[in-house]
């Protein structure tokens, strides 16, 4: 979210290096749910497997159209090249060495479309839908401006 917020805030765009890949972000705080759900009653989750995922499996452009929606404004999708991106934009935030490459892992599955995918089984556990990305930008929108 932080290079998200940051690009957003700064020109109105989301700048990754994702190219067409679909992906189905998840709120932090629905994963927090879902944990404290399973350790509060274990046994019910004995031998399940569980794969959580945001509502809906979307594409960057799409991504920047659920930001646009709740910011208000229009909110775009810029693809970089992943070298730029890299040195640039990720070297910029001093992350640790193993933060900063499991970073550069993920935008290389993301860009090969290895996180399109969805399921239903956060709502099967918390009994309610996860947030959207929209509702997500809507609630933290002080970090997108």
């Amino acid at each position: 979210m932080v290079l998200a917020a940051r690009s957003v805030a700064r020109d109105g765009s989301i700048r990754l290096p994702f190219g067409s890949g679909r992906t189905s972000p998840m709120a932090a705080h629905d994963v927090a749910e879902a944990i404290a759900i399973i350790l509060a009653n274990p046994a019910v989750h004995i031998g399940k497997i569980y794969e959580l995922t945001g509502p809906k499996s979307l594409n960057m452009t799409e991504m920047a159209a659920e930001c646009s929606a709740a910011l208000g404004r229009t909110i775009t999708y810029v693809d970089l090249p992943f070298e730029e991106w890299r040195d640039r934009d990720l070297q910029s935030l001093n992350l640790p060495d193993h933060v900063f490459k499991h970073i550069l892992t993920m935008a290389r599955l993301h860009a090969t479309n290895r996180y399109d995918r969805l399921t239903h089984d956060f709502e099967v556990i918390a009994g309610h839908p996860p947030m959207s990305a929209q509702d997500f930008v809507a609630a933290h929108a002080r970090q997108f401006t």
